[in-house]
C-alpha cells in the first residue's frame, strides 16, 4: 500500500457556471464530478492510494452523491474562503499521509494515462514535488494533479485565500520534478455552462 493519498478539491462555489457545476452532465449523461473522479478513483484501487473529497458543508447534493458512491469525503467549514482553505482542511485531516497528491474535481478531461504516469514519477521521487505540464508552442503549461511531499505538510495546511499552492510551488521550484505531457485536454476545467457544451 502507498502512504500518500489523493486529496480532490470539490469545495468551490461555481459563481461562474451559476449551479453546481460538479453535478451538471457531461454529454453521456453522468456529472463532471464523476468524470474527474474516474481515473483518481481507478489508480486508488489499484495502487493501494487512499482519497478523500473535500467538499463544502453546505453542498448537500455533492454529499449525498458522494455517500451513494460510496467516496470518502471531508467537510471543510472555512472553504468559501478559497482553496487555501480547502487544501489546508485536507492536509490537517490527513497529517498521518507521506505526501499528497492534490487534484481539483471540475477536470473532467484529466486522463488515466496522466494519472498512471504522474503515480509512476511520485514513487521515484517522493521528496520533491511533482507537477505535470502540458507542453503547448515551446512553453510548458502547469497542469493538474500535483504531488506534494511530507515535509511540505506544514506549509500546506497554513495556506489561506484563492491562491492556493502557487507561491509554494514556485519557492520549490528548483528541486520540483516536472512531468511533460502532450495531451491539452487535460488542462479543460469546467468554469462555465459554455466550456461543459463544447464536449
Amino acid at each position: 500500500m502507498n502512504n500518500f493519498g489523493i486529496l480532490v478539491l470539490a469545495a468551490g462555489q461555481s459563481s461562474r457556471f451559476g449551479s453546481d457545476k460538479l453535478l451538471a452532465h457531461m454529454p453521456d449523461g453522468r456529472p463532471v464530478i464523476a468524470h474527474s473522479l474516474a481515473p483518481l478513483l481507478a489508480i486508488s484501487r489499484e495502487e493501494k492510494i487512499k482519497l478523500c473529497v473535500i467538499t463544502r458543508p453546505d453542498n448537500i447534493s455533492l454529499i449525498h452523491y458522494l455517500t451513494l458512491e460510496n467516496i470518502p469525503y471531508s467537510l471543510c467549514p472555512d472553504a468559501h474562503q478559497g482553496m487555501g482553505h480547502s487544501i489546508a482542511h485536507g492536509i490537517k485531516t490527513h497529517q498521518t499521509w507521506d505526501g499528497w497528491v492534490i487534484a481539483l474535481a471540475d477536470m473532467p478531461k484529466v486522463s488515466q494515462a496522466l494519472v498512471t504516469e504522474l503515480i509512476q514519477n511520485i514513487n521515484q521521487h517522493k521528496h520533491v514535488i511533482v507537477r505535470p505540464h502540458v507542453i503547448s508552442e515551446n512553453k510548458k503549461i502547469p497542469a493538474h494533479p500535483v504531488y506534494f511531499p511530507r515535509h511540505l505538510g506544514y506549509q500546506l495546511s497554513q495556506l489561506q485565500g484563492d491562491r492556493g499552492a502557487k507561491e509554494l510551488i514556485k519557492l520549490h521550484s528548483q528541486s520540483l520534478k516536472s512531468l511533460d505531457i502532450l495531451e491539452g485536454d487535460n488542462l479543460i476545467d469546467v468554469d462555465t455552462p459554455e466550456i461543459l457544451k463544447s464536449f
